[in-house]
């Protein structure tokens, strides 16, 4: 390569920001989601079984336990 070419920007450079930038926001929404979504479910069985606010614990516990795994799985760190 010429030394002119060294020094030119790399023209994907932006493709890839765009990337990591769609997938942080896809992270972001499903651990959140996982966790209001389980809070929420927790919170409708423990009106249901009247057991409030033990089971909307156990919903927020699940949620963010399942949000964390998606966000290993995303990052690579579990299969």
């Amino acid at each position: 390569m010429r030394e002119s070419e060294h020094n030119q920007p790399d023209p994907s450079e932006p493709d890839r920001q765009k990337r990591a930038g769609g997938v942080a926001a896809g992270v972001a929404g499903t651990v959140s989601g996982s966790v209001i979504g389980f809070l929420f479910v927790g919170y409708a069985l423990g009106e249901y079984f009247d057991s409030n606010p033990g089971a909307a614990v156990v919903g927020l516990v699940v949620g963010i336990v399942v949000g964390f795994y998606n966000l290993a799985k995303a990052m690579g760190i579990t299969k």
